[in-house]
């Protein structure tokens, strides 16, 4: 009797590593346009609306920077905890308090000048981000609760702390009703990297991030650390690497580069605490990370391409009116086919010829 089974390659070839990626993307325009095509839409140009458009389109690089950004920084913090073996599925939450914490600074030094004010705002938000993470940690390393559970549930905590702030205390007096915080001063809001435009300081910031922890992963005590605690636990503890510390380390570094990107955020193209300050970062930063292979430089690229996606969903909901979960859609075939393109490339099937009686031959 003939069966099948998966069996683990000995070393996947790195073209087939990164060549993954690639293929996932690619994949993921074919099916989506077959998918759209098939309940109505122009499938071809839904995937040339989202996917080319916005590289076509030089007005539209600024929200590519913008949106970009974020999802660097957050998914490099990702990209550590993974390596470590650390599932945070919450950075959207961890995201949301660092902002909270920074429009805490801004509308506590309102109507102030000076410099301090961005930087104060930043380890405001980096604390938070650390904060919320410390969550998690503490309840996964003292009472063994699974992190990806709780990082997820405290995520919708958080979006309920943002509503209930500009709703009550933090409500802009003259805001004429609007659930949302007042303007924040000159100095609490981020300057204008290219006069004229809207992309801030936040993007160059946010390459520096990506180009600190690729040389952190690689090039450090704590990289390695990091690496071996997620790749062989037993090993590490030969090499006398705390799991625990690693945990620690790991979520507290996700929350706070999550925290930090919630404060360039809420300083720079919100310029206030609102409603839909949580905008899904948090959660798209996970394909960014898994799309750039846990590599801080390749998270700079995938961080691009899923910018792309959203820039693309927003125009082909006006050109040719597809639904505003378009760029969702093509988000989660990416991870989706990205997964099963990981399964080939790191296991192959054998065929297993077995005895009536079971036996393997």
């Amino acid at each position: 009797m003939l069966q099948y089974r998966l069996e683990k390659r000995a070393e996947p070839s790195r073209i087939m590593l990164y060549a993954a990626p690639v293929l996932a993307v690619v994949l993921a325009m074919i099916i989506g346009a077959t998918i759209f095509a098939a309940i109505g839409y122009d499938g071809i140009a839904a995937v040339r609306e989202i996917f080319l458009t916005p590289l076509t389109n030089s007005y539209k690089w600024q929200d590519l920077a913008i949106k970009a950004a974020p999802l660097i920084i957050i998914g490099v913090g990702l990209a550590v905890c993974y390596r470590a073996n650390v599932w945070n599925i919450g950075a959207e939450g961890q995201y949301v308090v660092g902002g909270v914490f920074a429009t805490g600074v801004a509308l506590a030094t309102y109507g102030m000048s000076g410099w301090w004010i961005l930087p104060l705002m930043a380890l405001a938000g980096a604390v938070g981000g650390m904060a919320y993470a410390a969550i998690p940690a503490f309840l996964r390393t003292r009472l063994g609760v699974n992190e990806i559970l709780t990082s997820l549930m405290l995520t919708y905590a958080s979006v309920q702390l943002v509503y209930y702030l500009v709703r009550a205390p933090w409500k802009d007096p003259m805001g004429m009703g609007f659930p949302q915080t007042r303007l924040f001063s000159e100095a609490a809001r981020l300057p204008t990297l290219i006069p004229g435009t809207i992309v801030h300081v936040g993007v160059p910031i946010a390459i520096v991030v990506a180009i600190i922890g690729w040389f952190v992963m690689k090039r450090s005590l704590m990289g390695f650390q990091v690496r071996v605690v997620g790749a062989a636990p037993q090993a590490a503890r030969y090499g006398g690497f705390s799991h625990t510390r690693t945990i620690w380390l790991a979520l507290l570094i996700s929350g706070g580069l999550a925290g930090f990107a919630g404060m360039l955020e809420v300083s720079g193209p919100f310029q206030r605490l609102v409603p839909g300050f949580p905008t899904n970062y948090g959660y798209t930063a996970i394909i960014a990370a898994f799309l750039g292979r846990l590599n801080p430089i390749g998270v700079i690229f995938a961080s691009l391409v899923l910018a792309i996606t959203f820039v693309g969903g927003e125009l082909a909901q006006t050109t040719i009116g597809l639904p505003n979960a378009a760029s969702g859609i093509f988000q989660a075939l990416i991870l989706f086919l990205l997964l099963a393109a990981d399964l080939l490339v790191r296991y192959r099937v054998r065929s297993v010829s077995t005895s009536p009686r079971g036996a393997t031959t």
